[in-house]
């Protein structure tokens, strides 16, 4: 169960990154396409009522008076601000950096393990948590259990004490030698992916090329060689980037990172049937049947139904897909038929750990898919809605995760409506959301502690006309117990029409990084490329 962070140090070892050279010219970024993909033609009250109060208000209080220590046996790890582009550090880095800070507790033990001049000193590791996340390009040492999703934490070394799986943290370079850290069996990762649909590409590259059902999930690494900007073929008035791309190796990667999640989400795009339509260009889908064991080779454990194309092939249709992902054993949420079915939430127990996830749409025009409580459809995504449900669940989780379906196509900015529901499901006691339907990846926030992944664009549907469409990222969570921990997006890339493989960070990924925290919102974010 290797995160991603741990799969890029692999693959730079093995030296993927011999096609990087490649890149060829790119262009300066200009507004982005804003039209819709019809043609695959041309290129194919929060969770506890006695939580804090808003940390982001808090003041950063500096001071080298005494203060109460945390236990001394207690491992340090290295925080960075979200939007920073390294995975790790070493001790040399750690020594030679310009301020590190730390809290007053642990300077002692920072002073022996880190051979610096000098730390700057805050007076609690929180304290250090609000100056990094405030300030890109900070690097901040606390105890592991002060890391929260406000920050990213670094390997040391290339080892971590905070990565789902790692069985040997015996060699972590920042902890005594009677250092504890965190207990291994209580780290989990939940992986949650964007749109899937199984017809279209899917179906033209395992049916009607005859590549098969191991072709989806066989994607390792790849890179973008080359990209400019052109005229969008949909909008005259508007541009997009064309590009090309490389595999560099490592092939099966993917399906291995998302089946060896303890936790894998994503969004159904379509109905699934037996008489499925082929669709080879039309925004109209039928999954075909035949392509229902792609889910089981993405480890794909529940998915959420509440989106605009659940009623493609009718009221039929969607009685008929609940029936196969009942069978399948994968879980679903966000459509029913009636709205208390479409309201109720899938449960998961990961690891003890009771998780939860709601599903509503929300998508001007499509008023008309909602349930009733006699018709069936999808649950609608209106605050009331939203937060009674989400009261209603936290009462009966661990941890709760809110994935609607909302708003405009084609952009990465969060849209005013989603923001505010965003709020709103985080007051009523939603844990994480993470949202979809935008085609693009879209901005993060942080609010009130609590992560919001807006939109993680694509997954298997194959809107392969421009880099934008073509590139998505899966939302990766490490939980600790009940707790959130750490957040990161993981970019990849869509190639022929149907396989995503991962981006390494210089060959397209930390583009696809720099573009979503551009469009982040919120403090922790308000700094970012100044």
């Amino acid at each position: 169960m290797r995160t991603f962070r741990a799969r890029i140090a692999a693959a730079t070892a093995a030296g993927l990154l011999s096609f990087i050279p490649l890149l060829g010219a790119c262009s300066t970024d200009q507004p982005e396409n804003k039209t819709a993909d019809t043609n695959r033609g041309t290129a194919e009250t929060r969770r506890d009522e006695g939580r804090a109060e808003d940390s982001r208000s808090r003041p950063i209080d500096e001071t080298t008076a005494v203060v109460p220590r945390p236990d001394p046996r207690t491992a340090l790890v290295p925080v960075a601000h979200l939007s920073s582009l390294r995975e790790g550090v070493s001790l040399r880095e750690l020594s030679e950096a310009n301020e590190l800070s730390v809290p007053a507790g642990s300077l002692e033990m920072a002073e022996g393990l880190v051979d610096r001049p000098g730390f700057r000193s805050f007076d609690s590791a929180g304290a250090v948590v609000e100056h990094v996340s405030r300030t890109p390009g900070a690097l901040g040492l606390v105890p592991w259990d002060a890391v929260e999703p406000r920050v990213k934490a670094l390997g040391v070394e290339g080892e971590s004490i905070l990565e789902a799986g790692a069985s040997d943290r015996s060699n972590y370079p920042l902890r005594s030698e009677e250092g504890a850290g965190p207990d291994p069996d209580e780290l989990r990762r939940v992986v949650i992916g964007g749109d899937v649909v199984l017809d279209r590409g899917q179906n033209y590259m395992v049916i009607q090329q005859g590549m098969g059902l191991d072709f989806p999930m066989n994607g390792g690494y790849a890179a973008i060689t080359s990209r400019t900007l052109e005229p969008n073929p949909y909008d005259p008035s508007g541009t997009v980037h064309q590009f090309t791309a490389a595999r560099t190796g490592q092939a099966g990667a993917v399906r291995e990172y998302l089946s060896g999640a303890d936790l894998t989400l994503a969004n159904f795009e379509n109905p699934v049937v037996e008489d499925a339509v082929y669709h080879p260009e039309e925004a109209t889908f039928t999954g075909d049947l035949r392509l229902m064991p792609v889910l089981d080779q993405a480890g794909i454990d529940g998915v959420t139904l509440g989106n605009n194309h659940v009623l493609d092939a009718g009221v039929s249709g969607l009685a008929e897909t609940l029936g196969h992902l009942d069978r399948a054993g994968i879980e679903r949420a966000g459509a029913g038929m009636d709205l208390a079915e479409a309201r109720e939430p899938m449960v998961f127990d990961v690891g003890g750990t009771r998780i939860g996830v709601l599903s509503h749409l929300s998508i001007p025009g499509y008023e008309w898919a909602w349930a009733t409580e006699t018709t069936p459809g999808t649950a609608p995504l209106v605050e009331s809605v939203l937060r009674e449900d989400v009261e209603r669940l936290r009462k009966e989780v661990d941890l709760a995760v809110v994935m609607p379906h909302w708003g405009r196509e084609y952009l990465a900015e969060p849209e005013p409506d989603q923001v505010d529901l965003a709020h709103a499901a985080v007051d009523a006691g939603a844990d994480l959301v993470v949202g979809g339907h935008a085609h693009w990846p879209k901005g993060m926030e942080i609010y009130d502690g609590t992560p919001i992944f807006y939109g993680v664009g694509n997954f298997l549907l194959d809107q392969s006309w421009s880099e934008e469409t073509s590139t998505g990222i899966f939302a990766e969570i490490t939980l600790y117990g009940d707790r959130i921990v750490q957040i990161e997006p993981v970019p990849f890339v869509l190639l022929d029409y149907a396989q995503p493989n991962f981006l390494l960070p210089e060959a397209g990924g930390d583009r696809a990084l720099r573009k979503i925290y551009a469009a982040s919102v919120g403090p922790e974010f308000e700094a970012y490329g100044r």
